[in-house]
């Protein structure tokens, strides 16, 4: 039987990202290390504070022994979460699917915490304003700055402006999203 030669590839972050190396892997050919997922902690990608925070690549391309990526998601770890909420508080979750001035559709999953314990009422206002938000955001931006608005907290710190005028809010996450179609 005759053994294969496999080849060690590079793979590179996105644009969005910065286009730096994220990791290595090692393929047969190509062809074999397209379709491959990775997931990194954003804090090994950028000097960040967001230690809780994990991307998701997807190797779409190989040029010159280096894997080109695309972004397919991210996730806030389950630790984060709990971590950020506290006993008395409330708890908003939203689930949206956006569709980003370039036609791509994201699914998008946020988190807001009120202060306080609220009634269901003001649970809904808020939930509802989140979605208009994400939508409004995704309306205007194409995908790679949808991307960076997301993971920067550009699209947060609108929602805790926003809510504050609702109640009290203590935290603001997009706590997942995956990309549906691309």
């Amino acid at each position: 039987m005759a053994k294969i030669k496999k080849t060690w590839y590079s793979i590179i972050a996105p644009k969005v990202f910065g286009e730096v190396e994220i990791g290595e892997t090692l393929s047969a050919s190509p062809k074999d290390a397209i379709g491959r997922t990775l997931t990194i902690p954003l804090s090994s990608i950028q000097s960040t504070p967001k230690f809780y925070l994990k991307v998701k690549f997807r190797i779409t391309d190989v040029k010159n022994n280096k894997a080109l990526t695309t972004f397919i998601g991210h996730e806030i770890m389950r630790e984060y979460i709990t971590h950020i909420v506290r006993p008395h508080t409330t708890r908003v979750d939203n689930n949206v699917v956006v569709q980003v001035k370039s036609g791509e559709k994201i699914r998008v999953k946020g988190i807001l915490i009120f202060s306080r314990r609220v009634n269901v009422e003001l649970a809904s206002k808020a939930r509802k304003k989140m979605d208009e938000i994400i939508k409004q955001f995704a309306s205007k931006l194409n995908f790679d700055e949808f991307v960076k608005a997301m993971i920067f907290d550009e699209i947060t710190k609108k929602i805790k402006e926003e809510c504050r005028k609702i109640y009290p809010v203590s935290k603001v996450e997009i706590r997942k999203s995956e990309v549906l179609s691309r």
